[in-house]
C-alpha cells in the first residue's frame, strides 16, 4: 500500500514497456531493413547522377536511420523473455 492506503501502481506483470512492444514488432525489421536499402541505393543514385550534397546527406541519414532501426529490432529480440 502506497501513502493514504491507495495501492501502489507498480508495472502489471504483463505489460511491456513501450519501446520495447515497438521495436520488438516484426514490422520494425522490415522497415529497417527497406530504409536502409532504400537510403544505400538512393545514396549510390544521388552520387553517381551529382546530386547535392544535401541530398546525399539525406538519403544518408535514411539509410542509416534504417539501419538503426533493425539493430534495435535484433536487440529487442535477443532481450525477450523465453
Amino acid at each position: 500500500m502506497g501513502r493514504r492506503g491507495v495501492p501502489r501502481q507498480g508495472p502489471h506483470p504483463d505489460r511491456r514497456p513501450v519501446a520495447r512492444a515497438l521495436l520488438g514488432n516484426h514490422r520494425t525489421l522490415v522497415a529497417g531493413v527497406a530504409g536502409a536499402v532504400g537510403g544505400t541505393a538512393g545514396t549510390v543514385n544521388a552520387i553517381s547522377d551529382d546530386a547535392g550534397v544535401l541530398n546525399i546527406l539525406a538519403l544518408a541519414g535514411i539509410g542509416v536511420l534504417g539501419l538503426a532501426l533493425a539493430i534495435a529490432y535484433v536487440i529487442a529480440y535477443a532481450q525477450r523473455s523465453r
